[in-house]
């Protein structure tokens, strides 16, 4: 008697869970299997709790308000195309948007335009260019840095590298031949560099 008592328990248990599976699977699921190509595994894709129910993550908060924006009347998945990508495009842009420093941009046109021949032997870019590479480390001395790079040793080697581009020009200038040429440019390439290395050190600071 007592094992057919056990017995009738277990199946009306066994009854009781499929009938909630079955509940479940036609309420929520239906949003997340349709969520699943915008990355979700669980109800933690939108709620704080992996049951789902009261409490709404970032995500979920978002969608919410989407809904009452649109004035729908109900959430419509494909808004999510919307959410990951606006977000992290305004993330990227506002971080990229803090570290522009458009002197730096400028002096490294210059410095491009004649380094890079003068590895080859061609001096004729930097004898033409190097008052404007001067005049360009002079700007980018005088300008305000981004917050991120606004640090004493940087401004060091900004000062090394202005009076570096005023000495190169004048050296041209007052007929410098093609080894110095050469060599005081190289020298000021490497300067660049080490003002780069020293960009790179105080980002890794702010991270």
């Amino acid at each position: 008697m007592n094992h057919k008592i056990i017995k009738s328990s277990i199946a009306i248990a066994l009854a009781t869970l499929v009938s909630l599976s079955v509940i479940n699977t036609q309420a929520y699921p239906p949003f997340l299997k349709q969520a699943t190509k915008f990355g979700a595994k669980d109800c933690t894709f939108c709620h704080k709790q992996p049951e789902g129910g009261e409490g709404w993550n970032k995500r979920g908060t978002w969608l919410i308000a989407e809904k009452d924006k649109r004035k729908a009347d109900k959430i419509d998945v494909e808004w999510l195309s919307e959410y990951g990508d606006k977000a992290a495009v305004t993330a990227a842009s506002a971080a990229q948007a803090s570290e522009q420093w458009a002197e730096l941009d400028n002096f490294h046109e210059v410095m491009s335009q004649t380094f890079h021949p003068a590895e080859e032997g061609n001096l004729q870019p930097i004898r033409k260019l190097a008052g404007d590479l001067a005049a360009r480390a002079k700007q980018w001395l005088d300008s305000k840095p981004p917050k991120i790079y606004d640090a004493p040793e940087i401004k060091a080697i900004l000062v090394k590298l202005n009076a570096e581009s005023k000495a190169l020009a004048d050296g041209i200038a007052k007929g410098a031949n093609d080894e110095q040429i050469k060599k005081d440019l190289t020298a000021l390439h490497d300067r660049f560099h080490e003002i780069m290395g020293a960009c790179r050190e105080e980002k890794k600071k702010h991270q």
